[in-house]
């Protein structure tokens, strides 16, 4: 990347290149419109951001949101990045965009812009043409992993990923004495302050990574520059994870050790089929033995266009290759490891952080051009590569035969398209390759894998004023939905969207659900009331279990939450009205429906306001309590024990 060059010839691509990755980000929606409102973005992210924005518009900065009870301390979390301002600048527009499907789109296509552009960055640092790095950055977003399950799934693994090749590209220039040291600190922390500890990783590994080139070209005054930047984003970062693992002793997010399941771990044979855009690997998600989308897939050129590549160019990296070497090498060893490794599982995870490398190494040698020798030769071994490449992908899902005879016949015809553009058009490859990753994804989004089936889908209404219209009247108080998904028979998916919620949906639609998304739940709390991670309720006494005393207050978990409405699914083991007839007589009106039964408390609480709701015997608060977001103000007498 020289700087010599013109600012536009710096600038323009870039620009492009983001506003192009935007815009193709959408393809996907033509056939789901769900598809960035997606399992946990659905159920936590999304919403819980919402909530998150909400309190900033209101004046509050929440690092503990008790509304949300055993999902509500965010700070812990440090999923929702409460420390870092792109987040929170996110979240009040998502507070302020009405439908939150749209909402967690523009934020999606934010960060999968800047995950684009980044990669161009690193790419262009390590001598791409302004063309291939282009096509390295267009690429990356649409990956199998990164398009699947960061940007439709998992956000806080899409944002961390995306200031990743930014944390990249800004260290190695400070390394190198062409930028600030300020930079590369501006980038750690935004990487840092997402608080997804896989984005932690990446940014260790990047430090590493240059660190080994630095030694390889004998700068060893940089080094002393990068352990002090390195310590800098360590210190500023200190106050994201330590609350999570601060509360790993008493929460259900446990400190696991070193176990193997295989639970999302590809093996080395997966890792090596970056280029099959039908290739579901035989790795087992959650329910599923094998995978619903192209987990491994990169792009679709890189295999078949492996024996025109001209490797020996990357020689010209020299010893500046170090890191590229070292950065991807970690990660395929970290990629082939165990399936739990201490607070980290699932190494698929990863897989982003491996392709990485790979696609600018790939850049850097398509820069030289293709070959145009051997023709006949080169020729016989891509028709080979993109046979076995079918082979492969047809071997791990055989009944999918019609898919992969598809993606067989697109990407040879892709193949042909780009070795005739690159043989009597050369400096219009890098569109012949941008062609075919629209096309692919095309192809892949909208026929083969409309959606990762191996998470949940949800698809919870999306325009808050449909949710409120339908819950914040009819749900008034502390709620508690004794429910779950299981529950709701499949021909019947979003059916019960009117009545019923999961994870942190029900903050939206103005519910102050007990039943919220908890990554780190407080384990005796979640245990005693039977609650897993998205609020489903899983044992048939659900009621009963409301209606035991809560240890150490003397009275019933009703009353030790302050719970105003009960909503009981009818459908399921709970038992609907009946179960919520054992409720105080006089206390409660039951009222049945279609769907749920619900129960409203009829009589006030001891003490209105605040949250005070048991004390022991010899203690008299007195007065009205004060409540905020941190902080409960009480006046009593005597001594015991009051609960809150």
């Amino acid at each position: 990347m020289k700087s010599d060059l013109p600012l536009a010839q710096r600038v323009v691509p870039p620009i492009l290149l983001a506003a192009l990755v935007s815009i193709v980000a959408a393809i996907p929606l033509i056939s789901n419109r769900w598809f960035y409102y997606w399992d946990d973005s659905a159920a936590a992210f999304t919403p819980g951001w919402h909530t998150i924005g909400e309190r900033i518009l209101s004046g509050s900065w929440p690092t503990l949101i008790p509304e949300l009870w055993a999902g509500g301390n965010v700070t812990a979390e440090a999923l929702y990045g409460t420390y870092n301002p792109v987040i929170l600048l996110d979240s009040v527009a998502i507070a302020l965009i009405p439908n939150l499907g749209i909402g967690i789109t523009l934020v999606k296509m934010q960060f999968m812009a800047i995950l684009a552009v980044g990669v161009y960055l690193v790419a262009r640092q390590y001598g791409a043409n302004r063309s291939m790095a282009f096509i390295a950055g267009f690429a990356m977003p649409f990956a199998g992993y990164t398009l699947y399950f960061d940007a439709s799934s998992w956000a806080s693994g899409l944002i961390a990923f995306a200031w990743i090749p930014h944390v990249w590209w800004s260290t190695r220039a400070s390394a190198l004495g062409r930028v600030n040291p300020l930079v590369p600190l501006v980038f750690g922390y935004l990487a840092m302050t997402t608080g997804n500890p896989y984005g932690a990783v990446g940014v260790a590994v990047v430090y590493l990574a240059v660190i080994a080139e630095c030694i390889a070209i004998k700068r060893a005054g940089s080094i002393k520059s990068l352990m002090i930047s390195a310590a800098a984003i360590i210190m500023m970062s200190l106050i994201v994870y330590l609350p999570l693992l601060f509360t790993t002793g008493v929460s259900v997010r446990t400190q696991s050790g070193i176990a193997n399941d295989g639970s999302l771990r590809p093996d080395l044979g997966d890792l090596l089929n970056l280029s099959g855009p039908s290739n579901q690997p035989y790795v087992t998600a959650f329910a599923s033995p094998a995978m619903t989308i192209p987990l491994v897939y990169l792009a679709w050129f890189l295999i078949p266009l492996a024996p025109w590549i001209q490797w020996k160019s990357l020689k010209k990296l020299g010893r500046h290759s170090v890191s590229l070497f070292v950065f991807g090498g970690i990660y395929v060893v970290l990629l082939l490891g165990p399936s739990n490794l201490w607070l980290f599982r699932w190494p698929a995870r990863l897989l982003e952080y491996g392709q990485l490398p790979a696609i600018v190494v790939t850049a850097v040698a398509l820069s030289a051009g293709l070959h145009r020798d051997r023709i006949r030769t080169r020729s016989i071994i891509t028709a080979g590569l993109l046979a076995l490449q079918f082979y492969l992908a047809w071997s791990n899902v055989p009944e999918d035969i019609g898919i992969h005879s598809a993606s067989l016949i697109i990407t040879v015809v892709l193949t042909v398209f780009a070795l005739v553009v690159a043989y009597r058009k050369p400096r219009y490859l890098a569109g012949a390759l941008a062609v075919g990753i629209v096309v692919v994804l095309s192809a892949q989004t909208n026929f083969w894998f409309t959606g990762n089936y191996n998470v949940t889908p949800w698809k919870f209404p999306r325009q808050v004023a449909f949710l409120e219209s339908k819950f914040e009247d009819r749900y008034q108080g502390t709620t508690f939905a004794i429910a779950d998904p299981v529950n709701i028979p499949p021909d019947n998916e979003t059916g019960q969207w009117g009545d019923l919620l999961f994870g942190n949906a029900w903050q939206p639609a103005g519910v102050n659900a007990v039943n919220s998304y908890a990554g780190i739940s407080y384990n005796d709390f979640v245990q005693a009331l039977c609650l897993n991670y998205y609020g489903g309720v899983q044992c048939p006494d659900g009621v009963d279990r409301l209606l035991a005393e809560s240890p150490g207050t003397g009275v019933s978990w009703l009353d030790a939450m302050r719970v105003d409405t009960v909503v009981v699914q009818n459908s399921g083991p709970y038992g609907g009205k009946r179960a919520l007839d054992a409720l105080p007589e006089g206390e409660w009106t039951v009222s049945p429906d279609r769907v749920v039964t619900v129960g409203h408390r009829t009589t006030e609480h001891q003490w209105p306001d605040g949250r005070v709701s048991a004390t022991t015997p010899g203690l008299d608060v007195r007065g009205d309590a004060a409540a905020t977001d941190t902080r409960e103000t009480v006046e009593y007498t005597g001594s015991g024990t009051v609960t809150f």
